[in-house]
């Protein structure tokens, strides 16, 4: 839920780049090889949105860059096999009740994008994500991240932006962070 800056450091490396700088950003908080394959599908389907592909496009493009990237340096099957809800199957396609939201890093992942691609706008993304329940913030803010990419800045409520507790300090901090890497 902390990564997404990390996408304007990333957007412009070769995906083996991307993998490595992923890998060892989120590594600090969680090591497992799992997070950082997680973290890594986030920000390459944050990338794409940048690049202005659509969403359903962007999903059905990773299942097969992100399978053939993880098989070409040799992330062990077993693994590979826990992200099939992503990178084999239609994740999008999958009832509500089989979408867990319980904060552990694939669920997470798995649940954002199935918000994401189930939904056509920031709001009802976001509420979707909060609304399944258990690790609300968590889902929330990953879900919150693609869909602000997705429908921009102007699709984020502004009742909501304006109850954020330092939003001109958030504001800033954005803005001197794109400059810092044009």
């Amino acid at each position: 839920m902390r990564i997404l800056p990390l996408l304007v450091y990333l957007k412009n490396k070769p995906i083996a780049a991307r993998y490595e700088l992923i890998k060892q950003v989120s590594s600090i908080t969680h090591g497992h090889i799992r997070s950082a394959i997680a973290c890594f599908y986030y920000l390459e389907f944050a990338l794409w949105i940048l690049k202005g592909e659509k969403k359903l496009a962007i999903y059905q493009r990773l299942q097969k860059d992100i399978a053939g990237y993880l098989q070409s340096v040799n992330i062990i099957q077993e693994e590979r096999n826990l992200f099939n809800r992503l990178l084999v199957d239609r994740i999008d396609m999958m009832p509500e009740d089989q979408i867990q939201s319980s904060g552990y890093v694939l669920h997470t992942l798995e649940a954002s994008i199935w918000c994401l691609l189930n939904t056509d706008n920031y709001k009802d993304a976001v509420l979707k994500a909060v609304n399944l329940g258990e690790d609300t913030d968590t889902t929330g803010a990953v879900t919150g991240g693609l869909a602000g990419l997705l429908y921009g800045y102007e699709d984020i409520p502004k009742n909501w932006l304006n109850q954020l507790a330092r939003k001109n300090d958030i504001e800033d901090l954005a803005l001197r962070m794109s400059k810092s890497v044009d």
